[in-house]
């Protein structure tokens, strides 16, 4: 059993939805009553993602899923409908989880109630699934092997319901054996193998994957398996050791936390009824992860967009009051959780419809806020939560310091203002360029905000993974390295509060520290640089507003070195004006019909710019202004007054900042090693603050986790393999199974695809000669767009792809795609590799092809450099690649989201050298 322990349990629970938690049962009965006599057919189809399905065309918005509607989908944004295949297959990924998830619905309360409605509800969904399971295709997915769905976590949350139905069923004797034994033997232990085929390491998805093999292998009676699946290094223990920081919240950020939160709470939740062991201090860890989500929830109960997050995701929702009834569970007496959920069902909202009924199981959309009752709860509250909530009033939000993740918050006006400096853990694939990142909300309105992530498969995504997209600093134009800052100092009495953090590895040779001090009603914002070189430090204030005086503002291109962040290119209407060196004008920002105003202090030299860029994914375009200084080392100072009549004027007085108040009051500021220091001087008194820097634990960095080294070539510290080629000693390599980086077909089901790469070198040019030995192969017709996702259509093709680091230049990657004349397309992907003359000749015949590329090293690319050379592979008939054969290893690597975007982490050093 994987829900109730025993029948004893099954039979207290009968109890508890008939009296307390009656209300929850009925509502969830009413949502199956139109499926009841309808019956819902199983859709033969394979989801299939592209870059146009299930998003409004008009402003990109998640199109509303209504499982009753399979060809007509509606914005919930615009309120306009839209059609279209792409549609339709986005469509489908809903229906197949909303399908499974009405199995355990109806399951469950077949095992409570009894009713035989239910019953054959919940029978008839598994027989359809279980006779459509293999004949799902598993090819063509994004991330990982799947039959219904196009990447493997989904088929992970999808396996979990119907496991759960079928344990439900079964524990009420519900379920025929013939039933029970298909169910097993064609989609429990066919779909578990295929989940577990695809680990996914400390990915957030793991959890998901975990808990799925767990289910299935202690239905199929295999407790071993699933104790592997519990408590191994790549399942929920390891999970809880390594995703989930000490502090409790989860390592990508609050998106990926509520997510994995609920995988790791099926996993810890079928670890006790199996009477399987998980360490008590890692079950603590989990129990900690059950507040992270309400103690650094924005003003608004909204989370903060985050890394790779939905903007504007309201806390208000059912699934996330149903994460803090299942954390109470284990938690009775924790006055936080009850205080937490008192918030979110509290009457102050008009009724709104809550999507349950539309629920696509725990891959959950974002909805509108809504009034929340315990008859809103999903499934899993009507198995175990509390009978009766404890009584308790909403909490008030306070200052909290999550030192493991490196978030640092502080709360004014009892939560209504809010104020954050993200310095520390890098979040792994899904973190953000973003290191002392600050974020300043009052009430709803969100002056330094952070814009997350839209669509994975649209260009824009780009842009939000930009340094330039964030309130954080940049050196050079460049965006930041991968890094983890460490914190210098956090404390807040209530009255004055400071948070410092510092990172030395954003940029090379450069530190940086920034320091905050929420005062009552503004705040002062101090960023701090040394380089052993002069450099250029932007600061972008994501925030519209006016400067008066006016400054002279003129149109202008940033001058920028050809490994640019990323973020510029989305840029239009700059504009740049010199700062004043006298009197500096007030910054008068608008946010709505708010008003804040900011006092910029600045070095000489330093410049304003203002552009516009995509603001918050489906909200169009916004202004915003990036302040530019220069030097080895200075100082950028803000001081904020976000209700924009508390701060009178800022100055520098000697070494301090002086901050005059209107009501005849003025505040020095010093920061100095030991900490800072404030002079509150108000009518005649003096009152000293001395805010001391403390010994913090510095945020860790997870090395299993940590985002993978920057590209940029430094000989000097690399440590890839040296290869060397010369006129007379030619260099021949043999591609074979250690170069396979696979999607869903391993080396042997590909029919062991390989390539023979030949490097030599001529008087100014290195020639690359690819032989690949294949029948039939496929070469990509011309595409201006790839009409699946946000990477270059050339990706899905036979080709190859040459990637090289030059020092001091930045990066050159080409897509190469042979044609059947002699000719072949060439794609240059970066700037670099526009201004090298690549030439490409390939040959064809029945028994493969052949590409030639003769590089030239005169120019910029020079002759040491990283190199990296790909083969892409495609088999007829599908529409996303199969494989890579690379050059360097495929280091046991799957090929999904790869992409042309590959990173030169263990490509060797190639050096040409004379005869």
């Amino acid at each position: 059993m994987i829900i109730f322990r025993d029948a004893a349990a099954l039979e207290a629970r009968r109890l508890v939805a008939a009296g307390a938690l009656r209300p929850l049962a009925d509502s969830l009965a009413a949502d199956l009553a139109p499926w009841v006599a309808t019956l819902p057919k199983v859709d033969v189809r394979k989801a299939r993602l592209t870059r146009r399905g299930g998003r409004c065309p008009a402003d990109q918005t998640v199109l509303a899923f209504d499982p009753a509607s399979p060809h007509r989908h509606r914005c919930p944004r615009c309120a306009r409908w839209w059609t279209g295949a792409d549609h339709d297959d986005y469509w489908v990924y809903g229906y197949h989880l909303w399908l499974a998830e009405r199995a355990t619905h109806a399951a469950l309360l077949f095992a409570l109630r009894g009713d035989p409605a239910h019953q054959a509800l919940a029978t008839h969904l598994l027989d359809d699934m279980t006779g459509q399971y293999a004949r799902w295709p598993n090819r063509d997915n994004v991330l990982g092997p799947s039959r219904p769905f196009f990447s493997t976590y989904l088929e992970s949350l999808w396996l979990l319901q119907l496991a759960s139905a079928l344990d439900l069923l079964e524990v009420a004797h519900g379920a025929a054996p013939a039933l029970a034994r298909d169910v097993r033997t064609h989609l429990l232990g066919p779909s578990r193998d295929l989940i577990a085929s695809y680990p996914e390491g400390a990915s957030n998805r793991q959890a998901w994957n975990a808990s799925a093999v767990a289910a299935a292998a202690l239905l199929l009676g295999e407790r071993a398996r699933a104790e592997e699946a519990l408590t191994g290094a790549s399942g929920i223990s390891g999970l809880l050791a390594g995703g989930l920081l000490e502090d409790g919240s989860w390592y990508e950020g609050e998106n990926y936390h509520q997510f994995a939160w609920r995988g790791l709470w099926f996993g810890v939740h079928i670890a006790e009824v199996a009477g399987i062991r998980i360490a008590p201090d890692l079950l603590a860890r989990f129990d900690r992860g059950a507040h992270a989500l309400v103690r650094t929830a924005l003003p608004d109960l909204t989370l903060p967009a985050r890394r790779d997050s939905p903007h504007r995701t309201s806390l208000r929702q059912w699934r996330y009051a149903e994460m803090l009834e299942l954390a109470l569970v284990r938690q009775p007496d924790d006055r936080a959780l009850s205080g937490a959920l008192a918030r979110l069902y509290a009457p102050d909202l008009v009724s709104a419809e809550t999507s349950r009924a539309r629920s696509t199981g725990e891959a959950e959309r974002n909805e509108p806020p809504a009034r929340l009752t315990r008859a809103s709860l999903g499934w899993k509250s009507l198995a175990v939560a509390l009978a009766e909530l404890p009584a308790n009033e909403p909490d008030a939000p306070a200052s909290v310091l999550l030192p493991a993740q490196g978030l640092a918050i502080i709360r004014r006006e009892g939560g209504n203002a809010y104020v954050a400096l993200d310095y520390g853990e890098t979040g792994g694939g899904h973190g953000h360029p973003d290191r002392l990142n600050l974020l300043l909300m009052q009430g709803a309105t969100r002056w330094l905000d952070d814009m997350g992530t839209g669509s994975y498969t649209t260009d824009d995504l780009f842009w939000y993974r930009s340094s330039l997209a964030h309130n954080a600093p940049l050196v050079d134009g460049r965006m930041q390295r991968a890094s983890t800052g460490t914190l210098r100092a956090f404390a807040d009495d209530g009255q004055v509060g400071w948070m410092s953090g510092s990172a030395d590895a954003l940029a090379p040779g450069v530190s940086m520290t920034r320091t905050v001090v929420v005062m009552d009603g503004y705040l002062v914002d101090e960023l701090r640089w040394s380089a052993h070189l002069p450099v250029a430090v932007e600061l972008p204030m994501h925030v519209d507003g006016t400067f008066g005086p006016v400054l002279p503002w003129e149109p202008t291109v940033f001058a920028l070195p050809p490994d640019a962040d990323d973020g510029f290119k989305w840029l239009s209407r700059v504009e740049a004006a010199p700062w004043p060196t006298r009197t500096a004008p007030v910054f008068h920002a608008v946010r709505g019909t708010a008003h804040a105003t900011v006092r910029l202090l600045l070095p000489e030299g330093a410049s304003v710019w203002r552009a516009d860029a995509p603001a918050a994914p489906g909200e169009g375009t916004r202004r915003f202004h990036v302040v530019r200084a220069h030097g080895r080392d200075g100082v950028i100072v803000a001081v904020w007054d976000w209700a924009g009549d508390r701060v009178q004027d800022a100055a520098r007085v000697g070494r301090a900042l002086s901050v005059s108040l209107h009501a005849q009051e003025r505040h020095l500021h010093v920061g100095d090693e030991r900490g800072w220091h404030v002079d509150v001087q108000a009518g005649g008194t003096h009152r000293q603050i001395d805010l001391a820097v403390r010994a913090h634990e510095p945020s860790r960095t997870n090395q299993a986790l940590a985002a993978a080294p920057s590209v940029r070539f430094d000989p000097s510290t690399t440590a890839a393999p040296e290869i060397e080629v010369a006129p007379d000693r030619p260099l021949r390599l043999e591609f074979g199974e250690p170069h396979w980086r696979w999607t869903e077909d391993d080396w042997l089901a590909a029919g062991r695809p390989t390539a023979t790469v030949t490097l030599s070198t001529r008087p100014g040019a290195l020639h690359i000669a690819v032989q690949v030995v294949k029948r039939h192969p496929t070469f990509a017709s011309p595409c201006d767009e790839n009409p699946l996702d946000n990477e270059h259509p050339d990706i899905n093709s036979d080709g190859v792809q040459l990637h090289l680091a030059v020092p001091g230049a930045g990066e050159a990657r080409w897509i190469v795609v042979p044609d059947l004349h002699g000719g072949a397309r060439v794609t240059a992907r970066t700037p670099l590799a526009e201004t090298v003359p690549l030439e490409v000749v390939t040959r064809y015949s029945e028994d493969g092809w052949e590409a030639e590329l003769v590089l030239p090293t005169d120019g910029p690319v020079g002759r040491r450099f990283l190199l990296d050379l790909l083969v892409n592979e495609i088999a007829p008939g599908r529409a996303r690649r199969r494989g890579q054969l690379v050059l360097s290893g495929a280091h046991g690597q799957r090929a999904y989201l790869v992409g042309d975007r590959h990173q030169l982490v263990h490509s060797p050093v190639l050096t040409i050298v004379d005869a």
